[in-house]
């Protein structure tokens, strides 16, 4: 169970914060949907959330990936992958630490200066070698000025 709630908390450190990285989007009030589902768990409703991006901090990134200071205390790595125009591929690696597995996700997002969409996959592994995988569908949109 204790593997179950790190997972869930993992897939939401995927859309939780900014990475300092350069995918422009439009700034203003975007609203975030994540659906989520992990192997043999009972499925979780969607959960959605408004983040307001101002002009310095209007990337994509902003919306999916921790910070670069948060990236760096948990001693995870992240790779902005390569850079197609319209297509984020990244992925954010985390060591275990103490009772924490480790968690290793990837996302691919597609998209433009307003709205996105894509997917999520992750795997955590506890010290016992216990493994759950689980995916996230991922969009957002811009909704306006904030």
């Amino acid at each position: 169970m204790k593997l179950f709630a790190v997972s869930a908390m993992a897939v939401v450190v995927l859309i939780a914060g900014a990475a300092g990285a350069q995918t422009a989007i439009q700034a203003g009030e975007w609203e975030t949907t994540e659906k989520t589902a992990l192997e043999g768990v009972q499925p979780m409703p969607p959960t959605t959330k408004k983040v307001c991006l101002k002009a310095n901090e209007a990337q994509l990134e902003r919306l999916l990936f921790p910070s670069p200071e948060e990236i760096t205390q948990h001693g995870c790595k992240y790779d902005g992958g390569t850079k197609t125009p319209g297509v984020l591929n990244a992925t954010l690696s985390c060591p275990p630490a103490g009772d924490m597995p480790g968690v290793d996700a990837k996302a691919e997002i597609t998209y433009s200066q307003t709205s996105y969409e894509g997917l999520g996959q992750l795997t955590a592994k506890d010290k016992s070698g216990t493994t759950i995988k689980g995916s996230s569908t991922l969009s957002g949109k811009r909704l306006g000025d904030c």
